[in-house]
């Protein structure tokens, strides 16, 4: 009767996911199989999973599994650091083996013969071997790491915005790629203009849009993406910002930062329910109790009704009419583009450059701890000193500049037109940004919508 064999293939690295590694590796298990005149019941593939990361191995685990319920005679790998490069996981593998009477061949070293003293002194030799040559090979890897940091370099493959040339030395450049930048830039953009996480990530599946993973897209995608240190062509190592980067960035420092502010806000809204459907909901409030409105029916119309006692109740369409009519007329008047979009562009490029020395403090502080430079009290003094006046900077830099909320609205021929155009998340970040909305009681009995019942009240 012939033996009953398992192969086990394993590759640390895979990135393009091609699987070539693994197929090699199982070509040349199953041409040994085959000399030997054994019968292949089992064939395990870990792809793209190092053995020394200390990573869950399924299909290793599944070998183990086979091994323990004598359903092989046979492992069969193509080199022994296939199967094993820590210490401890080669022991689990001699209990197995010797109590199940399992042999191990490979294609490389040939038999591994863990019955005998002789042979486990052999196969735990190696395996030291081989953990040293993972750990020196990480220590390489994080020195070249570390120094590409201080270069300002990069590494990896080119991330969703760039794509990698390389010169005739093999030096490698990220240039970027124009189409994936203007999704970054396009998305930074409606942010900026009041559209909403999750009104962007719909446009973007509508409009067929690839994402980075090739699959739709998700508010959680989009947010990472956006916010994005490499955007404004910062370097990030070990998640702190270490200097500037060697490519061109997609979108400049005062935009990226006002994202930052934009989405770091405590008071943006980040409900987890269902889009906002009306203009109003949750903006206006009711003018005896202070509470936001919601819409509920009344009898077979649409009506904002406040949302605590039902203090007030009032037609839906006539409030949003009158709110629209008001916003169009007042976005419509000469003076509108000097006063909703003056000339900021210094103040703005001060605020941002103003977050960005702060946060470097913050991060030069965190390395001083690490260093022992300072103590933990220190760091705590220094932190709770910093972190409000980051909030505070980052709070100016987003409200330097309003124009990219109002973009397309001020300075047009047809403002009526334009606010219709806009998307309802859109009308709604505007109305929030420009006025303040009070729906005031009004005489019990009284049919007729009367406009001074509805307060609007510019905001500064």
């Amino acid at each position: 009767m012939s033996s009953r064999a398992a192969i086990y293939c394993r590759i640390s690295s895979d990135p393009r996911d091609t699987g070539l590694g693994v197929d090699r590796q199982r070509q040349e298990c199953r041409d040994l199989a085959v000399a030997r005149g054994w019968d292949i019941v089992r064939v395990h593939v870990d792809n793209d999973v190092s053995a020394f990361s200390g990573k869950r191995r399924p299909a290793y685990e599944r070998l183990l599994a086979d091994v323990s319920a004598g359903a092989v005679d046979v492992v069969l790998a193509w080199h022994p650091d296939r199967l094993h490069r820590s210490p401890l996981e080669l022991e689990e593998f001699i209990v197995a083996v010797e109590k199940g009477g399992v042999g191990v061949q490979t294609v490389t070293a040939g038999q591994w013969d863990l019955s005998t003293a002789t042979g486990r002194f052999f196969a735990r030799q190696l395996g030291g071997v081989a953990r040293y040559e993972s750990e020196h090979r990480g220590e390489r890897l994080r020195a070249k790491l570390d120094q590409n940091a201080a270069r300002g370099v990069t590494h990896g493959r080119a991330t969703y915005g760039w794509r990698a040339e390389y010169a005739p030395d093999k030096t490698r450049c990220d240039v970027v790629h124009e189409e994936e930048a203007d999704v970054v830039r396009g998305i930074a953009g409606q942010l900026l203009a009041g559209e909403s996480l999750r009104s962007i990530t719909a446009n973007l599946n509508a409009r067929g849009v690839p994402s980075p993973r090739g699959g739709p897209w998700h508010k959680g995608m989009v947010r990472h993406l956006v916010l994005r240190e490499r955007n404004a062509g910062l370097r990030v190592h070990r998640g702190q910002v270490v200097g500037q980067g060697t490519w061109e960035p997609i979108l400049d420092p005062g935009t990226y930062e006002q994202v930052r502010a934009v989405l770091g806000d405590p008071a943006r809204k980040t409900s987890t329910g269902t889009a906002a459907q009306h203009l109003l909901s949750g903006i206006a409030r009711c003018g005896v109790c202070g509470t936001p409105v919601r819409v509920a029916w009344n009898r077979t119309v649409h009506s904002y009704r406040c949302a605590g006692r039902s203090c007030v109740s009032r037609r839906k369409a006539d409030v949003d009419e009158l709110v629209s009519r008001v916003v169009v007329a007042r976005l419509a008047r000469p003076d509108a583009v000097d006063l909703f979009a003056p000339d900021t562009s210094d103040v703005r490029r001060a605020a941002a450059e103003e977050v960005q020395v702060l946060r470097a403090r913050l991060d030069n502080a965190a390395d001083d701890y690490a260093d022992g430079k300072i103590d933990a009290r220190q760091l705590e003094r220094i932190t709770a000193r910093l972190r409000p006046a980051v909030a505070t900077a980052e709070a100016r830099a987003r409200a330097v500049d309003d124009a990219p909320l109002l973009s397309g609205l001020l300075g047009v021929a047809d403002v009526e037109t334009a606010w219709s155009s806009l998307s309802l998340s859109r009308r709604r970040a505007v109305v929030e940004a420009l006025m303040a909305v009070t729906i005031l009681p009004t005489r019990q009995g009284v049919r007729t919508f009367d406009p001074s019942t509805v307060r609007i009240e510019w905001k500064a």
